[in-house]
């Protein structure tokens, strides 16, 4: 005989089967999931250029200005885009550290004790041998001394980073603090990205021009009224 279906039975099948369900949609999500994952389009890791910022950014601004830079000067890259690392002493520390441990960015614009432990341990690419980045502060007359480091397990020194005070106008876009731009060694880019560091650098070097004044606004006085 069949159990009839009404509420009641409903009810009663549910009170004990409720995690029957509910594992199922678990199980389906995830599914999901990972169909999304194993399928999504993925961007060549030569094809793009990701800017990561332990600081502070203003990532739509520089996402336009990363845009504008590969559409003009990089069209072979698909993408160029920024991620903004916040520096809070919770996540900050953690997500900088796994960033840096599975190689992902290219290039980074890091605090200096952050910069300063990372460069010893080896994990930027040298960049004085790039003459045509070297020209450009050469020709501006910036000193570029602060960013030589030298390798914890050798005697090894090299440009391992551009002190961020040397391009003043990089600070309305991203801010570190006392901060030095950083190319990942093994970020799987490194060409495009030293092109990309060069074109930022070119830019960037020049001084911010001044906002403009706001004129003043006369005030039209009404005509004196004779008693």
């Amino acid at each position: 005989m069949k159990t009839p279906v009404n509420a009641g039975t409903l009810r009663h099948h549910f009170m004990y089967s409720w995690w029957k369900y509910l594992l199922a949609i678990l199980a389906g999500t995830l599914l999901v999931n990972l169909i999304f994952t194993v399928t999504e389009p993925r961007t060549p890791e030569n094809k793009k250029v990701d800017f990561y910022i332990y600081g502070y950014a203003d990532t739509f601004t520089l996402d336009e200005y990363m845009e504008k830079v590969r559409l003009n000067e990089m069209p072979d890259m698909e993408s160029m885009t920024s991620l903004n690392i916040l520096t809070d002493s919770t996540y900050g520390p953690m997500q900088l550290t796994t960033y840096i441990a599975v190689q992902e960015g290219d290039l980074y614009l890091l605090p200096r004790d952050e910069f300063l432990s990372l460069s010893a341990a080896g994990s930027f690419a040298p960049l004085e041998d790039d003459q045509e980045l070297m020209a450009i502060f050469d020709e501006a007359g910036k000193n570029l001394r602060r960013g030589w480091r030298t390798l914890s397990d050798s005697d090894e020194t090299h440009l391992y980073g551009i002190p961020a005070d040397t391009l003043p106008s990089l600070s309305g876009m991203a801010v570190a603090q006392d901060g030095y731009l950083a190319v990942l060694v093994r970020g799987g880019n490194t060409e495009n990205t030293m092109k990309f560091l060069r074109i930022l650098c070119k830019d960037m070097i020049v001084e911010p021009e001044p906002e403009p004044e706001a004129e003043p606004q006369v005030t039209e006085q009404a005509p004196a009224q004779n008693p």
